[in-house]
């Protein structure tokens, strides 16, 4: 056995070229509400784009990867969380603006609001870049994908509850009546309930709706749920169940009832299925693009639309599902695209071609956790392995790499002067 070291990820595509450095370093603030399996992966692709446009160092890029505050050669970056405290998000925001941040990477809508709230009177204000962001027209952070605040863009993940309902279906076809719960304090839980109960009745499906403001409220509605029968949890894309996930999948073991989260890779923090709009490292490698464009005088802000991810990514919690009894039917598992088991994370096809190989369960599960932490990490996967495995390996891994074309995508961001004028006729006749 060799021991031997895949590179998981490679630089990623240099969309904009490097040109002359800046006098005065830019300094970049990224800014999340919590520490989240999804946000990590955007980040990395932020991290990974700046290595690739040449901003970073190679020792600047691993240092960022480890999470350390940097003051580049070429650019300052700035990290700060809100630990899912929504009392804390004006203040890491208002934090990176007395370091004089010159852009502001923000993840979540509570976070992209607090960003846009506290820069819009500015005279000067810096660079707003939004992730992971579910309604941000509802939630005041723009009207419209070119009818926005001059200094902000970004990318908003569509959650598409009639396509998330009809995989409750293909696991139980008897099902009859399911529970929802949602944060009465964030736009995206109220919506997404709404939206939950139309699909759901669209199936015929019953739904028990309930509502709270905080994480101690998750177990007492859990249980409420569960005492009027549901037969399973689809929860809505708001933070707020999403980081009380925990608490709902361990009533949910003792009831032997699935879990189906409707964002991407919340199967890490237990849910039994996730499934919303996913690809986070694309959205992290076009916030990447974007700061670079910035930085460089290539990209305005002000003409750069709004960006939409609505590409489903369904993922199965195998090790949940063992606790709860719950054997996942052949027509989900062929939805999958990612899997968790023996406590790693992989993507389905990974697994698939790794069963192939009559690799062991043992062995199997030490390689797929071993890509999964690396992946998390943005580092890289030590294995023991026979050489010609490791060659299959790395071409399967590589293959699942995303070839979108992130030049391509930003071109189609930009927002002419007939568009916005087009946009904001609509609007003021919907008014």
């Amino acid at each position: 056995m060799l021991k031997a070291i895949l590179i998981l990820f490679s630089a990623l595509l240099t969309v904009l070229s490097v040109t002359g450095q800046t006098e005065d370093e830019p300094t970049v603030a990224m800014l999340r509400f919590g520490s989240f399996f999804s946000f990590t992966y955007v980040e990395n692709a932020v991290l990974d784009t700046l290595f690739a446009a040449g901003l970073v160092t190679e020792t600047e890029h691993a240092a960022l990867h480890a999470r350390e505050n940097l003051e580049g050669e070429s650019i300052n970056v700035y990290w700060n969380d809100a630990n899912f405290d929504f009392t804390a998000v004006n203040t890491i925001v208002e934090d990176a603006l007395d370091r004089g941040a010159d852009a502001l990477v923000v993840l979540s809508t509570p976070t992209a609001q607090a960003a846009v709230n506290l820069t819009l009177d500015m005279d000067d204000p810096p660079i707003v870049l939004f992730t992971s962001v579910f309604n941000p027209y509802e939630a005041g952070i723009a009207r419209a994908s070119c009818v926005k605040p001059s200094h902000v863009a970004g990318i908003e993940s569509v959650t598409l509850y009639e396509d998330i309902v009809p995989l409750l279906l293909l696991q139980d076809p008897d099902l009859k009546m399911i529970g929802t719960i949602y944060s009465s304090s964030e736009t995206s839980g109220r919506l997404g309930a709404e939206a939950i109960v139309a699909a759901a009745e669209a199936h015929g499906l019953t739904v028990e709706v309930a509502a709270i403001s905080n994480l101690t409220d998750m177990t007492v509605a859990a249980n409420a749920l569960v005492d009027k029968g549901v037969e399973a949890f689809l929860l809505p894309s708001d933070l707020l169940t999403m980081s009380g996930l925990p608490a709902i999948t361990q009533i949910a073991i003792e009831y032997g009832l699935p879990v189906y989260h409707s964002t991407s890779n919340t199967i890490n923090l237990g849910a039994t299925v996730s499934a919303g709009a996913g690809h986070n490292s694309l959205q992290g490698s076009l916030i990447g693009a974007m700061l670079t464009g910035h930085f460089r005088g290539e990209l305005d802000i002000a003409t750069t639309g709004i960006g939409m991810i609505d590409l489903l990514s369904v993922g199965l919690n195998l090790d949940v599902a063992a606790e709860q009894g719950i054997e996942f039917t052949d027509s989900l598992m062929e939805r999958a695209h990612l899997l968790l088991q023996n406590g790693g994370m992989s993507g389905r096809a990974l697994a698939v071609f790794l069963e192939s190989l009559g690799m062991d369960e043992q062995t199997m599960a030490i390689v797929l956790k071993a890509i999964s932490e690396a992946q998390t990490g943005g580092g890289e996967i030590n294995v023991d392995l026979p050489d010609e495995v490791l060659a299959a390996l790395s071409a399967a891994i590589a293959s699942q790499r995303r070839t979108e074309d992130v030049g391509a995508i930003l071109e189609s961001l930009h927002c002419t002067p007939e568009m916005i004028a087009e946009q904001q006729a609509a609007l003021d006749a919907s008014d």
